[in-house]
């Protein structure tokens, strides 16, 4: 059996998530998932309570089961995911310069512009 990438299925599952406009039940995560090979209800399950303890889902009980949304949008999980890399760097002057020069020149000319608002 050939085994995923760590955090591939919580990506995933993420991506499932992010995509639909309401919470989703486990079942309704499942059903989106295009997982190869196919995943059983019971790990979309436990993906989903490994999201919501490390606070990035929001779940509410509906009926006998869960329903789950993410607590932030993709954009705003990435940006955090960022923020959090910069303060845990030695040296996030470094890391930052680092960070830059692997912009594309798209995205480098974008932050220029977003720096010129601040």
């Amino acid at each position: 059996m050939d085994r995923r990438a760590q955090g591939s299925l919580e990506a995933a599952v993420l991506d499932v998530l992010w995509a639909a406009e309401s919470a989703l039940k486990p079942s309704e995560v499942l059903d989106r998932l295009d997982a190869d090979p196919p995943l059983k209800y019971t790990t979309v399950l436990t993906i989903l309570r490994r999201l919501w303890k490390k606070g990035l889902l929001d779940r509410t009980k509906s009926g006998k089961v869960h329903s789950y949304r993410p607590v932030r949008s993709r954009e705003e999980q990435v940006a955090l995911t960022m923020a959090e890399a910069f303060a845990a760097a030695a040296d996030p002057a470094a890391a930052l310069g680092h960070f830059v020069d692997q912009l594309s020149p798209d995205h480098s000319s974008l932050l220029q512009r977003l720096l010129r608002r601040q």
